[in-house]
């Protein structure tokens, strides 16, 4: 695809559970354009993190991507040895992980933990390294003097957040994945964090996947959303084509959550998300879904485009759903 920074085609990631492996990522397929915002939504458990983290690679302990290609600028990063996929993702992609102050290592000072992928991946001097980090943290609006030689129980969740996002633009990254990254922070502060996040990226001509459940940051920051449920993208849509239409009911039920965002009282999902491991058969959203019928409860949704959207929903075409102001 013309303009295409990351293609991620079949991604299929499975998880152990109580000692037992469940395939619970069956073959997703995402793609970002160079220079594109993408925002993946969903609520807790949805299978977000899972796939953002897969999608390079990076999960943690318990879970392993069994099959699938991701295609980052051209390069295939299933072909590369361990040098080079720790070259390409600690220079061409960033990663913001939601834990701020447990990614930094309590025993080193930030600032020299903040320079280790340039001195690994670059022949840059150790001077010309400290002078980078030093204007990194400038550039987030961090006294560099005093936030080179803090530790991390030194500074507030925000600042440590802010650094980390100092210590992840430093190799000038293509694309940045950012996983909840306002997680733990208050109103005031992740507001200015994702203002930061967003104008940095913008300067930069980076693209940019965020994981979140917030759908106001989505407003705020998204051209395009992915809508994730039970471990599938459900709805992938034009940031503003999904908030005035949504195409799938599980998409209409977010909206509908949120304050402000209806015109009348409120329309939560009823029931609760199903664990990835235990989906029911058919549509993962039939049992909490109020259009549902005998087919969806049969037969898993295929994605196919409607309108401006590609939403996996047998009933898509023919649904009127609410969307904000309605």
């Amino acid at each position: 695809m013309p303009g295409a920074l990351l293609e991620v085609r079949g991604l299929t990631i499975e998880i152990v559970h109580d000692g037992v492996r469940y395939r619970v990522i069956d073959g997703v397929d995402l793609t970002i354009d160079r220079g594109e915002s993408v925002a993946m939504v969903g609520e807790s458990a949805s299978g977000k993190s899972l796939i953002a983290m897969g999608a390079i690679d990076l999960l943690g302990a318990g879970a392993g991507v069994l099959s699938g290609t991701t295609v980052f600028e051209g390069t295939l990063l299933q072909d590369l040895d361990d040098a080079d996929w720790r070259f390409l993702v600690g220079m061409g992609i960033g990663v913001l992980f939601q834990d701020a102050v447990g990614s930094w290592d309590p025993l080193d000072v930030m600032g020299y933990q903040s320079g280790e992928a340039l001195l690994e991946h670059t022949e840059l001097s150790a001077e010309e390294v400290v002078r980078r980090v030093r204007d990194a943290l400038g550039e987030v609006g961090l006294p560099e003097g005093r936030h080179f030689s803090a530790y991390v129980h030194e500074v507030s969740r925000g600042q440590a957040q802010r650094a980390m996002l100092a210590a992840t633009l430093l190799s000038a990254p293509r694309l940045l994945i950012a996983d909840e990254p306002l997680s733990g922070l208050d109103v005031t502060v992740a507001r200015a964090v994702l203002d930061l996040i967003d104008d940095l990226r913008t300067k930069r001509g980076m693209g940019m996947l965020l994981v979140t459940h917030d759908l106001a940051v989505v407003a705020a920051v998204a051209d395009r959303v992915l809508v994730v449920y039970g471990g599938a993208i459900v709805e992938d849509s034009p940031v503003g084509d999904l908030f005035r239409r949504p195409r799938h009911p599980y998409t209409a039920g977010l909206l509908g959550s949120v304050p402000g965002f209806v015109r009348e009282r409120l329309r939560p999902i009823e029931g609760e998300p199903p664990e990835l491991w235990n989906l029911p058969t058919g549509c993962a959203f039939a049992p909490r879904c109020p259009y549902a019928i005998d087919r969806c409860r049969a037969e898993q949704p295929k994605p196919r485009q409607v309108g401006s959207s590609v939403v996996a929903c047998h009933r898509a075409d023919e649904l009127e759903l609410a969307g904000v102001g309605s």
